[in-house]
């Protein structure tokens, strides 16, 4: 049986090439009042880039206090307290605007300037807006499941060790707000938001719906649908707590019919229209089927329409299942093309064929209006937006490059830019910025003393003297920008710290002469940043691949793929797509053989064969050459093995043996080994990277012979975040060029 692992090395092959740093300090504006606007702009792996604009105010040539941020960016943006209060969520903090006072103001602000590259998870938030749901990050996998009161920010802690995630919350809402489920340890559980907050809830077991994850329960309607292996129930909302009660006696629910196969809430999602006459399931992300339900029956339910999808032209990254009025299916999928390039999005009908209506380039999953009738999606700098039933475009809104959106109701959309956030009429057509999400520079308007700025698009906005409202104005300020005013003067200078490009200081020019950095932490000298690889090991399947090559170009960061022979031979069109990213391509061996094993004999002549036989199938694949790094399958090699090769030509990666196993269950029992889950394993590896200074970190691209309940290739987002965070930089094996 094939022995997987990841595990981990001192890095001795890593090429030493400049990382460029992360943040920049614009030009500033200092007043009369020794009042100084400047700009921030950070270009870390893993985050967006842009422009903050920042106040200080100087008093005895330093900033007298923590500067103050005056844009506010939409990293993450959810709709609070019935839809009045637009809550914005990005590195700096979290911000509200009221729509009602329309002012913006901050519930917590950064310090300093962050320098983690850590993203921003979401938020479930009840569609009433008076609670949310979220995951707090307690380690490199895992967090606390938090319900919080949005008014009050009461918190209350449902799982103190629930798997994280940067894109989904283990939670489902009613329509009504009156409910929602959440999973935990391998269950599904109901809870009452108002009982909680009076601090009365029933003990947990009491409110168990049945085992599984979240995608084992949906809402559809004001109905609720539970699929038990592979038995599909229908539960009275009005009955949840006599379902929790007594589901040993009297059942989970009602049935309405059983699949023709399992269904795994690990890989598969299903969802059911709102007249609950049918179900649509996606399989492993490859199967699709509709299938018709019944009324309290456990007979298998009719087939509408099963097939697998196997388009060409790329592989499936992720899909959403969306319903019209008349309870007819639609699916939106978002595809990696084979010959590479962006992913693709696109809707497509489901009748008895995959009918493609429309195709969206980098699309962003579809925002749903609160009746289901609309679907927004943004590429690039414009925001579209459908009617769900006949696929028509009803409304477009360019300008900016969009960042995130939410809806206020069924005909606004609230559309977070690169610039701006605006609230969007789409029935009228009519869109009003908000206030600003970025700034190149800032000014003082000498008229008025209030701040002013000069968007991309040549508009300006002022901000007013209780530095909580925008408004447009109707032209720029004449005056220029001034760095000096007789006491002090402002200028952007060298540093030894290498996470800024440089730093903003003060200089006093009356009284005695001082220089100081207006962010202290910006001018201390740093360590040399330690450095990591990532590598992956694709043997003999492709499982997981799309997500893996997302995510790294999500981070921008790239790593090695090892290619075994038998990969390529399987895997064509995979294998191109591999070669059409930025990442390196290395050998693996020709075939996914033991080569210290007692099968055969591995002489050099064996070794040069296999090596330039795995050359040869790459390059008539994809037309380009593998690079001259490799290692043996497994990482299994005696001194012998890494002499012939390396007389072929070839450098061998290494990596020690006694690493950490991504063991299977089967294996656990059968070798009394320790099964670890992926967030186990990752925390073992940035430990053992913290303890030797980098290394190289090999993930296994595919699925095990055997059954596991994660892979790290899985959590890939979570690994690379982790490294980032602790302070590593990733950089390929062998150099930018392999």
């Amino acid at each position: 049986m094939k022995i997987r692992r990841t595990v981990i090395a001192l890095l001795v092959f890593v090429a030493s090439f400049p990382l460029a740093a992360g943040i920049y300090f614009g030009s500033a504006d200092l007043n009369d009042n020794d009042e100084v606007l400047f700009t921030v702009r950070q270009t870390l792996p893993g985050t967006v880039s842009y422009r903050s604009l920042f106040y200080a105010k100087i008093v005895n040539g330093s900033a007298a206090s923590d500067p103050r941020i005056l844009t506010c960016y939409p990293e993450q943006m959810e709709l609070l307290s019935g839809g009045t209060v637009l809550q914005i969520r990005s590195r700096y903090g979290t911000a509200r605007y009221s729509l009602d006072a329309e002012q913006l103001e901050w519930l917590r602000r950064a310090d300093s300037i962050p320098l983690n590259s850590m993203r921003l998870s979401v938020r479930s938030v009840s569609p009433d807006g008076k609670w949310s749901c979220y995951i707090e990050k307690t380690g490199y996998a895992e967090g606390s499941l938090i319900f919080e009161n949005s008014s009050t920010g009461k918190k209350f802690v449902l799982d103190e060790h629930a798997p994280f995630s940067y894109d989904a919350v283990p939670v489902k809402w009613a329509p009504d707000s009156t409910i929602f489920l959440y999973s935990k340890n391998g269950a599904v559980y109901f809870c009452d938001p108002d009982a909680v907050q009076r601090g009365v809830r029933l003990d947990e077991k009491y409110c168990e719906i049945g085992t599984g994850s979240i995608d084992s329960v949906c809402w559809a309607g004001d109905s609720l649908f539970y699929v038990d292996s592979d038995m599909v129930y229908k539960i009275d909302i009005k009955g949840l707590y006599t379902t929790g009660l007594y589901s040993g006696i009297i059942g989970k629910g009602t049935p309405c019919g059983r699949l023709p196969e399992r269904f795994d809430s690990r890989r598969d999602i299903f969802s059911v229209n709102a007249d609950n006459t049918s179900l649509f399931l996606i399989k492993s992300g490859k199967i699709f089927s509709r299938y018709s339900l019944r009324n309290n029956s456990s007979n298998y339910l009719s087939v509408v329409f099963s097939r697998p999808y196997t388009n060409s032209s790329g592989s499936v990254l992720d899909a959403v299942v969306l319903w019209d009025g008349n309870g007819e299916p639609y699916v939106w999928m978002r595809l990696m093309p084979y010959a590479g390039g962006e992913p693709q999005a696109s809707v497509y009908k489901i009748t008895d064929s995959f009918t493609p209506l429309l195709s969206v380039e980098n699309s962003c999953r579809p925002v749903v209006s609160s009746d289901g009738t609309l679907a927004a999606f943004f590429s690039g700098s414009t925001v579209y937006v459908y009617n769900v039933s006949t696929w028509k475009r009803v409304g477009q809104l360019s300008g900016e490059n969009m960042i995130s959106a939410v809806w206020g109701g069924n005909t606004v959309l609230y559309v977070g830019g690169d610039r701006s956030v605006r609230r969007w009429d789409v029935a009228a057509d009519k869109s009003t910025v908000l206030f600003l999400s970025s700034a190149s520079a800032g000014m003082w308007d000498k008229k008025s003393g209030q701040v002013t700025v000069t968007s991309g698009d040549g508009r300006t906005f002022m901000l007013d003297k209780s530095m909580k409202l925008w408004t447009e104005v109707p032209s720029a300020p004449e005056q220029k920008a001034s760095n000096q005013n007789g006491r002090y003067r402002v200028f952007n200078g060298t540093t030894q710290n290498a996470l800024y490009e440089n730093a903003l200081y003060v200089r006093t020019l009356a009284g005695k002469a001082v220089t100081n950095a207006v962010y202290p932490d910006s001018v201390a000298k740093t360590p040399e940043r330690r450095r990591v690889s990532l590598v992956f090991d694709a043997y003999d399947n492709p499982d997981g691949l799309p997500c893996i090559l997302s995510t790294l170009s999500k981070y921008n960061v790239t790593g090695t793929f090892f290619l075994n022979g038998e990969f390529i031979r399987r895997y064509p069109s995979e294998t191109k797509q591999i070669a059409a990213t930025r990442n390196g391509c290395a050998s693996l061996f020709f075939s996914p053989v033991d080569l210290t094993g007692n099968a055969f004999v591995a002489d050099e002549n064996f070794i040069r064969r296999g090596l330039a036989r795995n050359e040869d199938e790459f390059y008539q694949c994809t037309g380009r050459e593998l690079s001259l790094l490799w290692h043996a399958p497994y990482y299994r090699a005696t001194d012998a093995v890494r002499g012939w090769g390396k007389k072929a030509g070839y450098t061998y990666v290494d990596v020690p043996d006694g690493g950490i196993n991504e063991m299977t269950f089967e294996d656990a029992v059968n070798k009394n080994g320790a099964y670890l889950s992926s967030a186990q394993i990752i925390k073992k590896i940035l430990t053992s990277l913290k303890k030797n200074g980098g290394g190289i970190v090999p993930v296994t691209v595919g699925f095990a012979y055997g059954m596991r309940a994660d892979y790290v290739y899985q959590n890939l987002d979570l690994l690379i975040s982790a490294i980032l965070d602790e302070g590593f930089d990733i950089v390929n094996v062998g150099g930018p060029s392999d």
